[in-house]
């Protein structure tokens, strides 16, 4: 529980930055803790006239449409940093796009997103930086690894050696 919310806390003061990586712990973590946090605010403003949010609201002096507007802002802060993470996971793997793929085509792939949750990164620094701690030691080399990742992911695209 302690790693699950340093990471959290991790996610959203780095909400704005795609520089350097995350390992596959830290982006589940951050993804399954802004899941929850995001049913969280919107419950909180579907139940703004119950007792204990009234207090809360009344207290801080916000109006009813002001507690929607900072849900709203929460929840875009939230999606900001997911997409952030996703990013830093993305540098960890170190994934290409092929040449005649586009990004938007990557990312509508659900086997995109089920290897950022799956696959673990590499030991080896790349052009983000060096590998984050959490990150085990893989049993094949950095290119075996690289490769298995583009399989998985461009397995119906012709021409995999042509990388972007």
């Amino acid at each position: 529980m302690k790693s699950f919310i340093k990471h959290n806390m991790y996610g959203i003061t780095h909400c704005l930055t795609t520089d350097g990586r995350d390992s596959r712990c830290t982006y589940r973590d951050i993804y399954r803790g802004f899941f929850v946090l995001a049913l969280a605010g919107v419950c909180i403003c579907l139940w703004r006239n119950k007792l204990a949010v009234m207090f809360v609201r009344d207290w801080l002096a916000i109006s009813d449409t002001a507690c929607w507007v900072l849900c709203g802002l929460f929840e875009l802060v939230l999606i900001l940093a997911f997409a952030c993470a996703a990013a830093r996971r993305w540098h960890d793997l170190d994934i290409k796009i092929p040449s005649g793929e586009s990004i938007s085509s990557l990312v509508m792939n659900p086997r995109f997103w089920q290897v950022l949750a799956q696959e673990e990164g590499g030991q080896e620094k790349n052009q983000y930086g060096p590998a984050p701690a959490e990150n085990p030691a893989p049993l094949l080399d950095a290119g075996e690894v690289q490769e298995s990742v583009r399989r998985k992911l461009f397995a119906e695209v012709d021409g995999i050696d042509e990388i972007k």
